[in-house]
């Protein structure tokens, strides 16, 4: 299936990818021992996206060297990628300026909790690097102060899903992209590929991606997941449910896309020898 996989990528015109909440390394990190220790001990809990932000930067050079292969896979083809893991990380992979989007928001910036101002706010490093003293027990929690908007005074919080009034401004203007990417699809040979897409927000992904292959004639779908890999009926003849976690995957997808273009370099030089003995 893999070599399949990656001979449809090579063929396409264009490459839809959909990155689910299985490659989101904030939840991994939301079970590990450090973080549920902390969590359980703290009172203050607007600390723990703060402490999670943190353990993103720590612990996110493996997932990236997952989605560096997979911006390697990609970066000679026509794609766009959207993802719904909030871990930011897709943004330092090297995939192509403004061929992305993050409709759940991201560790990266702050809004107003109350959405008093539809303006974005950088994480002061001073106050990171206060919270990490506090990760090492070197500072208590009540030496932390809340960081609060310039314009009310209200706390801020991280700009993604998490947050109770989310400023959706922070993606739409990707999303406009994304959309109008999608227009030029129409009619041309789309390899869909989902990974690690569950049903956590199903209409982002997984239900909008089976209703652009449905009515696309020239679109294939590949569904990568651990166990929520299956095809409804509606498309079962262009779309594949594949059984496997999607970081396993994107490996091997990476080594077989090398070894379809050795082959196809080998083969054009057998073609130029054989001409030129012609």
């Amino acid at each position: 299936m893999l070599e399949y996989v990656a001979e449809k990528i090579k063929e396409a015109d264009l490459v839809l990818i959909g990155l689910g909440e299985e490659l989101d390394l904030v939840k991994s990190i939301r079970k590990e021992e450090k973080y549920r220790k902390i969590a359980d001990a703290v009172e203050k809990k607007w600390l723990l996206p703060f402490v999670e932000k943190l353990m993103l930067e720590d612990e996110g050079e493996e997932k990236l060297k997952i989605y560096r292969m997979l911006a390697e896979v990609l970066k000679e083809k026509n794609y766009f990628v959207v993802s719904i893991c909030q871990d930011g990380l897709i943004e330092q992979a090297g995939f192509k300026e403004q061929r992305t989007v993050e409709p759940c928001g991201s560790y990266r910036k702050l809004q107003c909790s109350e959405k008093c101002k539809e303006s974005l706010y950088d994480v002061e490093e001073e106050f990171l690097e206060q919270v990490r003293a506090f990760m090492n027990g070197k500072i208590t929690e009540d030496e932390l102060q809340e960081p609060c908007c310039p314009v009310c005074g209200k706390p801020l919080v991280f700009n993604n899903i998490d947050a109770e009034n989310y400023m959706e401004e922070g993606y739409l203007n990707q999303w406009m992209i994304y959309k109008k990417w999608l227009q030029g699809t129409v009619n041309k040979k789309l390899c869909v590929l989902e990974l690690g897409v569950g049903m956590k927000y199903p209409t982002v992904i997984r239900w909008a991606f089976e209703k652009i292959v449905f009515f696309n004639q020239k679109a294939e779908l590949f569904r990568v997941h651990s166990w929520l890999h299956q095809i409804t009926e509606e498309i079962k003849e262009k779309g594949h449910g594949i059984c496997q976690e999607p970081e396993e995957f994107i490996r091997e997808l990476s080594n077989a896309l090398s070894y379809v273009k050795l082959e196809n370099e080998n083969e054009s030089k057998v073609n130029l020898r054989n001409e030129s003995r012609g």
